[in-house]
């Protein structure tokens, strides 16, 4: 059985790195800044380094403790891609009460028709 390799991401580089994924509680660090890296999960897919915006949604993400885990199937859970995306669950957790976590995991948001008051 070969060991696992997963995605840690450097959020100010924009860059990813897979390493073994074990048990040992060592911080893992940047080999371009010696920052701490931040666990993605194993079905992570890094944007473009250029592409500023995608990697505004990644931190977002990341530092609301969201990763992105492959499913049994082997097959990405639906994240957020772009800010509008997560610009659109924050509303809803907002207006719904709902947890922002459990926003940003949902596909579809079941908007309802605002009335005026």
């Amino acid at each position: 059985m070969g060991y696992t390799r997963t995605s840690y991401v450097c959020l100010p580089c924009r860059a990813s790195y897979k390493q073994h994924h074990g048990w040992e509680s060592e911080e893992r660090r940047c080999p371009r800044c010696a920052g701490t890296l931040v666990y993605a999960g194993s079905g992570f897919a890094a944007p473009p380094r250029r592409d500023v915006a995608a990697w505004r949604t990644v931190t977002l993400l990341l530092n609301a403790g969201i990763g992105f885990p492959k499913t049994s199937c082997g097959e990405p859970r639906y994240r957020p891609r772009t800010r509008r995306e997560v610009r659109e669950r924050r509303l809803w957790a907002h207006r719904s009460g709902e947890p922002l976590e459990r926003a940003l995991l949902r596909r579809e948001i079941p908007w309802e028709p605002v009335t005026a008051r």
